[in-house]
């Protein structure tokens, strides 16, 4: 099927080539007397049968392109296997820097990951100091309201029965330590949003 697809192609631009009877003869004979080796060739190499089938091609097609240079004194088998040895070390050489090219984007990658973690963990480490240093700033009664509220998760409700005090001191104490607390830690988050 794929030296049909081939032939098709392959007869379609002889076709539109306009070198005379002889040459086109000529070609049609290798062609048909080699395509089969150089293909089997391709794909012990290559390990694919339409990689193997696309070597072929581009080996009949240099030359065709190239039937100048082709040397009448060697045989025709050894100088199409040489053109297809060519090909293939040169796409293996092509693979080779694809694939060093996708590792050391790879290795990039990872390590701008890295990076990006450990400057998230620097960042919540010092969030984390300046929150325990605005939090020792706040007098001792409104500490215990806002860790009570914030922390512990209790109601205002429940914080002014506990330190009997009423709802609108630990409102008023509350709004007081979140003044605090956000002018602290906002002064540490301006220089990344700026």
């Amino acid at each position: 099927m794929v030296k049909l697809f081939l032939t098709g192609r392959l007869r379609n631009l002889k076709r539109n080539m306009t070198a005379d009877a002889h040459q086109r003869q000529a070609f049609e004979t290798l062609y048909d007397q080699y395509f089969k080796r150089i293909f089997l060739f391709a794909r012990k190499h290559t390990g694919d049968e339409d990689e193997a089938a696309d070597l072929a091609q581009e080996v009949f097609l240099k030359l065709w392109l190239n039937q100048d240079s082709f040397a009448k004194h060697i045989s025709a088998e050894a100088q199409l296997l040489t053109i297809a040895r060519q090909l293939i070390i040169n796409r293996y050489k092509k693979e080779l820097v694809r694939q060093k090219a996708y590792k050391s984007w790879h290795q990039d990658k990872s390590d701008i990951a890295l990076s990006e973690t450990s400057d998230q963990s620097l960042l919540e480490e010092e969030l984390h100091q300046r929150y325990k240093a605005a939090l020792n700033e706040l007098p001792p009664k409104r500490r215990e309201i806002f860790e009570k509220s914030r922390i512990e998760g209790l109601s205002y409700e429940q914080i002014a029965r506990d330190l009997s005090i009423s709802t609108s001191t630990v409102e008023s104490q509350m709004v007081k330590a979140l003044r605090l607390m956000r002018g602290k830690l906002l002064l540490l988050l301006l220089p990344f949003f700026s």
